[in-house]
């Protein structure tokens, strides 16, 4: 993690504990939305967690994380007695807030950077709705007795007494639950978007990180920008030292670049001979790999792939020959999402012939679990025309940076840095990436957040009849009862944005990008409107 969280154990403990405890809640929540489900349970059990959290954070300082949580605490306490009534659009507000609140975790250290009256603000505005509709309903009392304010300063274990001693007093029946969940029910595409609170497009088809940037990243672009006018000329060594550290690999393994694709085109071009050559590949890959095998002066040939999706390996080693430059795999691949162990890739290897290089685009291996399984890391040293891509866009949150890198050998990695321009990449992308390896408290959360929201997304497609298909990666490739080109366009009338694939020949299928609790519960509620039409 930072280096702050690395040199204290406690700040360590409390970020893996509250990731646990808001992964607790958000299950708790699945349960609030079910019509059959003990609704006051699971308010007191959100309750309770939500003021563990708080009490955490107090204890460390953490002013922000321990202010929101109380904040929240407050707002179920009044749910569970009651006070107020839990609607659609409070519930939408709290599962937002607790969002915000994983957001503030993972950047732990840099917590009290964020300014939270605009986390805030959104749930005081709820409850005073809340408490207007309440009051307008509520017929009039005369002569009401004045409420004694109660303390605002309590132990987390008189507040859980408080809960349990309410429970006891007032009968389950009487907790009113929000009629979300009623899959018979179609309203329209407006209405859908008013009772979600949906008022701009949520991007779910560009895989973006679920938790945005981290702060620490965002912090040095913007203090790098207010400082431009000179920077240090040993950021990539800086960069370089964190990757070591990072992967356990010797800095000559290493070349830094403008994204991965700018790494394969430098090995192409100092391996092709143009007209001769030709790389290998399959079908329904990444388009870029066309266009930068065409800039070489070589054709890329696509293979058929399998019905699941897997790379045609056979195939690919029957037909590589003498003019095989480079093999390029996807790994987990785009679009499907598969998962190809890195045995079976090892394998394959060693069958290829002794010139052709092994390109395998490991720019979302970190979502893979478990990650070991899956990237060729472990036969860099093993194989020697091994080159590996990976990318800081999706794990680190910087697809706005244009900032990747490779491990080879170092005889190739020093071929490819004797080839190339001097300082081709912006100090303020090193920056940025150096930034990035030493808030890993912010990558773990989104490795955390990306693979139980895949599990949760896929089992929700799944039971709404859309065929699935496995996804390592943070995405899931499906295809739904309805057309894609129908359905994708009935999820822009409900405020959503999912990938079609025409682009790499797959006109029947979609993905959709892993979002944060928030968006993945509001997509899988969209889809059953649009399926109930």
């Amino acid at each position: 993690m930072t280096e702050e969280i690395e040199n204290d154990p406690t700040l360590q403990r409390f970020v893996e504990q509250s990731l646990e405890k808001l992964e607790q809640i958000e299950a708790e929540l699945i349960n609030l939305e079910k019509i059959h489900s003990p609704a006051g349970t699971s308010v007191a059990k959100i309750y309770a967690i939500t003021l563990s959290l708080k009490e955490s954070a107090a204890l460390l300082d953490l002013d922000n994380i321990s202010l929101i949580a109380s904040n929240i605490g407050s707002v179920l306490d009044r749910i569970f007695k009651n006070e107020i009534p839990f609607t659609n659009d409070l519930l939408n507000i709290i599962i937002d807030i607790y969002d915000k609140l994983t957001e503030l975790v993972s950047n732990t250290t840099l917590s009290s950077d964020y300014d939270i009256r605009a986390i805030t603000i959104p749930l005081e505005e709820s409850v005073k709705e809340a408490i207007a509709s309440n009051q307008a309903a509520a017929p009039q009392k005369p002569n009401p007795t004045p409420v004694k304010e109660k303390p605002t300063t309590v132990t987390q274990t008189e507040e859980v007494e408080k809960v349990e001693e309410a429970k006891e007093k007032k009968p389950e029946t009487s907790y009113v639950e929000p009629p979300i969940h009623n899959k018979s029910s179609y309203i329209s595409a407006h209405d859908f978007k008013k009772k979600f609170n949906i008022k701009k497009e949520i991007d779910l088809s560009s895989n973006t990180n679920p938790l945005g940037v981290s702060k620490a990243v965002s912090n040095t672009i913007m203090n790098m920008a207010n400082n431009c006018c000179g920077f240090e000329n040993n950021m990539d060594d800086s960069l370089k030292f964190g990757l070591v550290q990072r992967h356990d690999v010797s800095e000559d393994n290493i070349i830094v670049a403008n994204g991965a694709a700018e790494i394969l085109d430098l090995a192409l071009r100092l391996t092709v001979t143009p007209g001769i050559d030709h790389v290998l590949s399959y079908e329904f890959g990444l388009p870029e790999y066309s266009r930068v095998a065409a800039l070489c002066g070589v054709e890329l040939l696509r293979l058929p792939r399998s019905r699941n999706f897997s790379p045609p390996l056979d195939q690919i080693v029957t037909t590589a020959n003498k003019n095989t430059a480079a093999v390029i795999i996807t790994n987990p691949d785009i679009p499907s999402g598969y998962g190809m162990q890195a045995e079976e890739l090892a394998t394959m290897a060693t069958l290829l012939p002794e010139r052709t290089l092994l390109i395998i685009d490991e720019r979302s291996v970190e979502f893979a679990w478990p990650e070991d399984d899956y990237s060729m890391l472990p036969f860099l040293s093993k194989i020697p025309n091994l080159i590996i891509l990976r990318s800081f866009s999706w794990s680190f949150g910087m697809q706005g940076v244009r900032l990747g890198y490779a491990l080879m050998s170092s005889e190739r990695a020093q071929h490819i840095e004797d080839a190339r321009l001097p300082l081709s990449i912006s100090p303020l992308n090193l920056g940025a990436g150096i930034a990035a390896l030493n808030h890993s408290e912010f990558y773990y959360s989104t490795i955390a957040l990306i693979i139980k929201g895949r599990e949760r997304v896929q089992k929700g497609l799944q039971e709404l009849g859309c065929s699935v298909y496995p996804s390592q990666s943070n995405f899931v490739m499906f295809s739904g009862p309805i057309p894609a080109k129908e359905l994708h366009d009935k999820m822009l009338d409900h405020g959503f944005k999912i990938k079609l694939l025409n682009e790499f020949g797959l006109k029947d299928l979609l993905t959709v990008s892993i979002g944060n609790n928030s968006r993945n519960r509001k997509f899988l509620a969209a889809l059953r409107n649009i399926l109930a039409e």
